[in-house]
């Protein structure tokens, strides 16, 4: 009725009941005779209450509403009422009932924990400093937070942590996470130490096959999580086990780059950080910049046998020591890493399963006294998980990455044969595997380019304007053409959603590229960071290194922190990786790649077809055609069109003076003289895009 007689009555009832406190003398009528409050809306409908209450705050209702009774507190805690106030924007702090203040360190903030209100949801509540975590200095978002959101908006599975919500205010970023009951540390001590410690057989399996499905998921959707360690690992009351903390973990691209190696510094470790050491893979203690998956599967061998003996497998204060007593265990390995490894003492490898059969008297003879504590550690082991426990751990820990299991082969051993694993996801090929996840964001992550209308002090020139000088802003500071485009995503989906002066379209370019500076480049993390100056600076100092990083936090808002938008030049890598294209093609495959950036007609057209067309298109150039052909994924009539889109535009460049005076791009590209290059003749191009 108040909604139907206009806002100033609606502001009246809001007044009135905004003002409820159990202590004041006007309400003394809500009261009984032995001074509890009486139902202010007895006999109305639960739904009309609801309404009501929706005309107060979420603070009034937490701070006044909930403590007049335990009819009003259950009222005011229903599920329909916070979803109601969620989708209105409600701050995530005030969503969140705190319970406790778990830890408070200068690198991760303050971690509390809590339940969600109206769902009782157990959560964890990180709070960062941006500016404390940075030496003093908010330069926005860190490398680590920020590939951690982007990743686990990403990832939906029962064995992943489920991410909840981000919201940057002011310098502060919270992220909330489905809280677990133990972390697998806690878990394996609550099942005794020392020689009173004993986990079941079914046990250890369960939490190993759950932890190799979370893992399939994120290795299928090109995650690393390069950090597995029983403190990442949460585990519930009835043994459900999930993956959490991403901070370290990498968007795995084809072909692969290279990755930021361990940082010098960090040689002299904490006790907490040391820890890390004991889960980390040869190659990464021997500093190698090119690795994979790998890294995860090794460090799931450790977690394996800590399952078994109730301790870490080794747990060196050094990568040093931790490689003599992972090289003392496991053997030194033959090849891979020759000059690394010639000074440690020649141990040899040997077989896991030999402790358990007709050949344990000579592994003992082999291993002692030498490597005495190797033997031992083999006998306890096979007291718990048997042979088959012990051959699939040394699989795991195959100091040889090519020679390591994946995923889905360990998920498939004998040892967790009859183990309830869900769907098993079929091996296939990584190039397979990737092609399908980006196909599966193309769907939903890519922008529509449909924004004009709601930009009405831009236009399509303005945005080439800007890519071009984004072009010329990433040959400056010698990013790579993954992070143009990625920035270049990150602008137009910016426009779907920010009304963008013509004054601060520059602003919004310049923070997308700093976004994907940070998101997808090596780390610089373990220094203080001052992106926001050097792109401020790159402005012509048009914007100040506040104003980019505000933008920067507007953006990652407005696009709920998905920064993974999949985009031409990622499947195009990923075709010309299969093809196996000739090293001309490619670099004319790239310049029309790049030129396609400064069309915004493009937009639309999804990256897979367009990346097809112009792989086509440079092979028609050089005459180049590789010996497979592609996936068929189009129609004929859908090539035809994004073919003839592509060499319109290539022309344009050639011949339209709109388009040639965009100097970025050439400068870029000088090497194959795109000026000098123009579009072949049509060919017949059925037998590309058919079976």
């Amino acid at each position: 009725e108040e909604r139907q007689k206009g806002p100033n009555c609606r502001a009246k009832a809001r007044g009135s009941l905004s003002e409820l406190d159990v202590n004041r003398p006007g309400l003394a009528h809500l009261r009984g005779k032995i001074g509890q409050p009486r139902p202010l809306f007895s006999g109305i409908h639960s739904n009309l209450q609801l309404c009501i209450l929706r005309f107060l705050t979420a603070k009034e209702i937490v701070q006044t509403v909930q403590l007049l009774s335990k009819e009003w507190r259950q009222l005011s805690e229903h599920p329909a009422l916070w979803r109601w106030f969620e989708a209105r924007g409600l701050p995530l702090k005030c969503r969140i009932k705190i319970l406790k203040n778990l830890v408070e360190r200068r690198g991760k903030g303050k971690v509390f924990t809590g339940e969600m209100r109206g769902s009782k949801t157990p959560v964890i509540l990180r709070q960062v400093l941006l500016d404390t975590t940075n030496a003093g200095f908010d330069d926005g978002i860190p490398t680590s937070l920020l590939r951690e959101i982007s990743y686990l908006t990403q990832i939906s599975h029962p064995n992943v942590a489920k991410f909840l919500a981000a919201e940057v205010v002011g310098k502060t970023l919270n992220i909330c996470q489905v809280r677990g009951d133990y972390s697998l540390r806690d878990y394996i001590k609550r099942h005794g130490q020392g020689a009173a410690y004993q986990m079941s057989l079914p046990t250890i399996k369960s939490l190993l096959t759950q932890l190799l499905s979370g893992l399939t998921e994120l290795h299928q959707k090109s995650f690393m999580h390069r950090n597995l360690k029983p403190e990442n690992l949460m585990v519930n009351k009835d043994g459900h086990l999930f993956i959490t903390d991403f901070a370290l973990s990498k968007f795995a691209s084809l072909p692969h780059s290279v990755y930021t190696p361990e940082d010098p510094k960090e040689r002299d470790r904490s006790g907490r950080e040391a820890s890390r050491l004991w889960y980390r893979a040869p190659e990464l203690l021997l500093r190698k910049e090119m690795y994979g998956f790998e890294v995860d599967l090794w460090a799931v061998g450790c977690l394996l046998a800590e399952l078994a003996l109730g301790h870490p497998l080794s747990n060196g204060d050094s990568e040093i020591e931790q490689l003599f007593k992972v090289f003392k265990f496991v053997g030194v390995p033959e090849v891979g890493f020759p000059l690394q490894t010639k000074a440690f003492p020649k141990w040899s490898k040997i077989n896991f399963t030999d402790i358990c059969g007709p050949r344990h008297e000579a592994l003992a003879a082999a291993l002692i006294p030498g490597r005495e504590s190797t033997f031992d550690l083999l006998q306890r082991l096979s007291n718990s998980v048997g042979a088959e426990g012990l051959d699939l751990l040394q699989k795991l820990l195959e100091t040889d990455p090519e020679k390591r299991l994946t995923t889905v082969q360990a998920l498939a051993h004998p040892f967790l044969q009859g183990e309830p694993q869900g769907s098993l996801v079929e091996f296939r090929p990584r190039s397979e595997t990737h092609l399908a996840q980006l196909l599966e964001w193309e769907e939903t992550n890519i922008p529509t380019g449909d924004y004009w209308k709601k930009q009405p002090a831009l236009n399509t020139t303005m945005r080439s304007i800007l890519v071009d000088w984004l072009i010329d802003v990433s040959v400056h500071f010698e990013v790579s053409d993954d992070t143009l485009h990625i920035a270049v995503g990150l602008v137009d989906r910016a426009l779907e959603v920010i009304p963008v002066e013509r004054a601060h379209l520059q602003l919004v370019g310049v923070a997308c590229m700093k976004l994907a500076d940070v998101l997808n480049e090596k780390s610089k993390e373990y220094y203080r960071q001052e992106n926001s100056i050097e792109y401020a600076y790159i402005t012509a100092d048009e914007y100040s290194p506040r104003e980019v990083v505000s933008m920067e936090k507007k953006v990652l808002s407005a696009i709920g922190f998905k920064t993974l938008t999949p985009n031409t030049l990622w499947f195009l890598n990923l075709y010309k990786e299969e093809l196996q294209v000739e090293e001309e093609t490619s670099h004319i495959s790239k310049y029309l790649a790049d030129l396609m950036l400064l069309r915004h007609e493009l937009i639309g057209i999804r990256p897979s077809l367009l990346a097809s067309a112009i792989l086509f298109l440079a092979c028609c150039v050089t005459g180049q055609f590789p010996n497979k052909q592609m996936a068929p994924m189009y129609t004929p009539a859908e090539f035809t069109r994004t073919v003839t889109c592509v060499k319109e535009v290539w022309m344009d460049a050639r011949t339209n003076p709109l388009m040639t005076r965009y100097e970025a791009i050439n400068h870029k590209h000088g090497e194959i003289d795109p000026e000098g290059m123009w579009p072949p003749p049509t060919q017949d191009f059925q037998w590309w895009n058919s079976e």
